[in-house]
């Protein structure tokens, strides 16, 4: 997807985006209602949880008592009443060194990230954040998948959410990562972009990305 293309006024289609600088730039210009609140986050020098909740809190100005952890970036992000808006969108440039630096904990914050838009979302307020990589990165990024051209993927049940899919073959290491990285367009359902990032994905069906394609068979263990 197109980063310039989101409507920032909309809920629904809030969540994570993996972007790229110019992309970034696009979204920073882009028209939304004068009440939505923008916030850019430099992460140029985040290379660590310490720095990024650093130039998290700085930000975002939170509090004095931030606890500068997992679970204080949640619920902080999830609270947000120190800044009075009915949207929120969070501009992320240069976090390709935080990437590089921890992909563990770049997931962590995608997750994270990813838990609040919904949160926010099921409230219908709008929350966006908008993670710039270098052009490279914002398609590898959540991508550790071999250059195989094919797999076949087991299904035990009646369907699998396509986030959940993209984490369980190993293109992605969580599924937060899954989500940003359909988000950004790069994975295609049966021929065509897929953008809702719990899709359920059926026996039958064929799942592409990053070169591999991914063909959902049933599991023979099921039913004997």
């Amino acid at each position: 997807m197109q980063a310039a293309s989101v409507d920032l006024d909309d809920p629904e289609q809030s969540g994570v985006y993996l972007v790229t600088d110019e992309d970034l730039h696009q979204v920073a210009e882009a028209e939304h209602a004068e009440d939505i609140c923008v916030r850019h986050v430099s992460l140029r020098a985040c290379t660590d949880k310490a720095s990024l909740f650093a130039a998290l809190a700085r930000a975002l100005d939170f509090p004095p008592d931030f606890g500068r952890n997992w679970d204080a970036l949640a619920d902080s992000l999830s609270d947000l009443s120190w800044l009075p808006a009915q949207g929120y969108v969070l501009l992320l440039d240069e976090a390709q060194a935080l990437h590089d630096a921890d992909p563990r904990d770049f997931d962590v914050l995608l997750d994270i990230l990813d838990e609040t838009a919904a949160s926010w979302s099921q409230a219908r307020i709008p929350f966006f954040c908008f993670v710039a990589l270098s052009p490279e990165g914002a398609t590898d990024a959540a991508s550790t998948a071999s250059a195989t051209e094919r797999e076949d993927f087991h299904l035990r049940g009646e369907y699998i959410e396509l986030n959940q899919l993209l984490k369980l073959v190993g293109v992605c290491e969580s599924g937060g990562a899954g989500k940003a990285l359909v988000a950004s367009g790069a994975v295609r359902v049966d021929g065509q972009v897929e953008l809702r990032k719990t899709c359920k994905i059926r026996v039958g069906q064929r799942v592409s990305v990053n070169g591999l394609d991914i063909h959902v068979r049933p599991d023979p263990e099921e039913g004997r």
